[in-house]
């Protein structure tokens, strides 16, 4: 995999097409890509097998605790206060259990307690919108944080993608 033009680190992903020209270089094995730290989009060679994307970041498993609050007036009232699981997280959003039924579109505040950081303040994204929702589980984009937040849940990310790519043994 080609490292990071932007950050240096070799955490990328083969990202989805954009355009019809990225599609055509694919021809010359140039494909899109995402480093999944710092979130920079780039073309890049590369002759190995070219993965269909569906997605541009990679989705980590976790099990953080969660609290929430609407910052606008939902279809349900507004919340405030309610719980919920991390499970899967990446640099620019979540997906989150909880038995509070959430709508698509639905703004909330939203903050996590990373369980494997000890001693540690709970991250704090400001502004997040649910992007999907099937029963209990929830898709959520990432619209704001401060830069705090941003840096521990790259933190987050590095610490799980490194545990992984090390050799066994």
């Amino acid at each position: 995999m080609p490292s990071c033009p932007e950050c240096g680190m070799k955490m990328v992903r083969q990202a989805s097409y954009r355009t019809a020209w990225e599609r055509l270089l694919r021809v010359l094995c140039i494909y899109p890509f995402r480093c999944q730290l710092c979130a920079h989009r780039f073309l890049a060679s590369f002759a190995g097998p070219r993965v269909d994307a569906q997605r541009d970041y990679e989705r980590l498993l976790v099990w953080y605790p969660a609290s929430f609050s609407s910052t606008v007036l939902t279809t349900g009232g507004q919340i405030q206060n309610a719980e919920g699981t991390i499970v899967n997280l990446s640099i620019r959003g979540c997906q989150m259990k909880t038995d509070l039924p959430l709508q698509p579109g639905d703004m909330l505040c939203l903050t996590f307690t990373p369980t494997d950081q000890a001693g540690t303040p709970p991250v704090v994204i400001e502004q997040a919108v649910v992007r999907s929702s099937n029963g209990t589980t929830n898709g959520i984009e990432f619209i704001s944080l401060d830069e705090a937040g941003e840096v521990r849940i790259r933190q987050i990310i590095s610490d799980r993608l490194h545990s992984w790519m090390r050799p066994a043994g």
